[in-house]
């Protein structure tokens, strides 16, 4: 019973909350902060896109907690809008915007709101990691993410 209590201490710890913004306050936290955006599109019947939230997310949280400013857009959302690059979007034709033709998709946005890159359907942790690591570290300013891959595996 201890070892068991133990385990889901460990695991507990290892999980940090995440806090989701609106899209426009990530993108202004994310430009005082000088950190990068994770957009997360969803939709509300996307089964997928759920099992991203409840275990995916979860598993990466120390990273995207310290690293990465969050947002979510829900595509369906067709009554409400939002600002990015001085033009104003439903949130489909941001998802549209942001290349992301169906959902999920993940979607990186610098520091200063300018397009990464995205990664569209179901990714597991495991996937996401290096990438994570690639834009958190500002690698991308510098080399290929092949090249950050063979670089992080010769020295790990």
């Amino acid at each position: 019973m201890f070892l068991l209590i133990g385990i889901l201490a460990t695991s507990q710890a290892q999980t940090q909350p995440l806090t989701w913004h609106p899209f426009e306050e990530a993108l202004s936290l994310a430009d005082e902060a000088d950190q990068p955006v994770l957009v997360d599109i969803w939709a509300p019947w996307c089964g997928w896109c759920h099992k991203m939230k409840q275990e995916v997310y979860p598993a990466l949280s120390q990273t995207l907690s310290s690293d990465f400013i969050l947002t979510r857009l829900n595509r369906d959302d067709h009554s409400s809008t939002v600002q990015y690059r001085n033009n104003i979007y439903t949130p489909l034709s941001l998802a549209q915007e942001l290349r992301a033709g169906y959902v999920p998709t993940v979607v990186l946005l610098a520091p200063n709101g300018d397009y990464l890159l995205h990664i569209s359907g179901f990714t597991d942790a495991e996937t996401l990691s290096p990438v994570l690591s690639y834009i958190a570290k500002g690698a991308y300013l510098e080399e290929s993410f092949t090249d950050f891959q063979n670089q992080t595996r010769d020295n790990g």
